[in-house]
């Protein structure tokens, strides 16, 4: 949050750009952090150099506590070695930053973008009046094929969530990028969780379409 708020008051001094035309954009983790900052311009607009008229995710989970849970999930039962390596690294790089989710729900609801649980935390309101897209390759075989886990271990689950939330709220730019059979790697491999899920240009002029 520090270094990305320095990063862009000095792009803004540097470059002269309109504070109100910034849009955040990014894949995996990274747009679970790139929503949170989102979020916390908005809350808190003066103590922030932007204000952000969007956001999108590429197959990235926003949940924290819902992460965690999947995560021990797939390690508890060991369906999948593969699975169970990822979830393994996944879950003690989480625990030796800054302890286990639900041991910790105060600290983790100010980081996580999102919640299943409103319990802990509805960061989503900051959104109400944001575009908000998340991007998906919905592949459910592929999943089961290659990681024997179910559609419940999807990113997709939590973010259609998160869209329903503020379309009730009433923000009619709220949308569920889904895509099928689209994810594949950089050496060609297929995979759902990629870049290539999202239609760059596309989404380049949707981008353009928020800031116009």
């Amino acid at each position: 949050e520090v270094k990305l708020t320095a990063v862009l008051k000095d792009v803004i001094k540097k470059y002269k750009v309109n504070p109100e035309k910034f849009l955040f954009g990014r894949f995996s983790a990274g747009g679970m952090v790139a929503m949170r900052y989102v979020e916390l311009c908005n809350q808190f607009p003066d103590k922030f150099p932007i204000k952000p008229k969007g956001v999108f995710t590429v197959d990235s989970p926003i949940d924290i506590f819902t992460i965690w849970d999947n995560l021990e999930f797939s390690a508890k039962n060991k369906y999948s070695d593969l699975a169970v390596e990822e979830a393994e690294r996944a879950m003690k790089h989480i625990k030796d930053d800054h302890g286990i989710p639900k041991d910790n729900i105060s600290k983790y609801a100010q980081w996580t973008a999102f919640s299943m649980n409103k319990i802990y935390c509805e960061n989503e309101i900051y959104l109400k009046n944001t575009a908000v897209r998340t991007y998906h390759d919905v592949d459910i075989a592929w999943k089961l094929i290659n990681r024997n886990q179910t559609a419940i271990e999807g990113n997709y689950i939590v973010t259609s969530e998160l869209i329903n939330r503020l379309l009730l709220m009433g923000n009619k730019k709220a949308e569920f990028m889904q895509t099928f059979g689209t994810g594949y790697r950089s050496n060609g491999n297929r995979h759902p969780h990629s870049w290539s899920i999202v239609d760059e240009v596309e989404c380049v002029a949707w981008m353009k379409e928020q800031i116009k």
